[in-house]
């Protein structure tokens, strides 16, 4: 009976030894909710709204010219009507770059500014999980990845939390 107990013993301090401590956290709630990914989305709808104005202020002197040509086209000679053709033609290509241009710089500027969130929101998330003895977060989105645990395992509200008063106090 001793040698059971001992034993029963022994197993469960084997068992607490060796017990991994796990959370996971909810990222699709995380870029949701926090505060810094709200001013990112802010600050590049702002970009969008500004890169609007600059392809219209392109775009609206050349319907004009657009409007001229169709005005005086019937009046125009045919060396006339062609060159004014391939004037527009060109305006046109060059109001297509200058649209695809700004276009590829506020997608690069996009791209940088999440991966910039992510490894902030990764290296919070590290801290934290060191900071309260964490072994391994698991990052699930909605229902994916983890199909069961119990509710003390889902850490994205404190780490929501925490982050959120972080980004507010910078």
């Amino acid at each position: 009976m001793k040698n059971l107990i001992l034993l029963f013993a022994s197993l469960l301090l084997m068992t607490s030894c060796t017990q991994n401590k796990l959370a996971y956290i909810d990222v699709g709630l995380i870029m949701k909710d926090y505060e810094g990914m709200k001013a990112f989305e802010q600050h590049m709808e702002d970009e969008t709204v500004q890169l609007r104005k600059e392809i219209e202020s392109l775009i609206e002197p050349y319907q004009l010219k657009v409007e001229a040509y169709y005005k005086d086209v019937g009046q125009m000679s045919e060396d006339r009507r062609n060159a004014a053709e391939l004037a527009l033609q060109e305006e046109q290509a060059a109001i297509n770059e200058q649209q695809d241009k700004f276009m590829k710089q506020l997608e690069v500027k996009r791209l940088e500014g999440l991966e910039a969130i992510n490894n902030e929101i990764s290296d919070f998330v590290k801290y934290y999980a060191k900071s309260r003895g964490l072994q391994i977060v698991f990052g699930t989105v909605g229902t994916g990845t983890v199909i069961y645990s119990e509710d003390k395992l889902n850490i994205s509200q404190d780490v929501l939390s925490e982050l959120n008063r972080l980004y507010g106090g910078e």
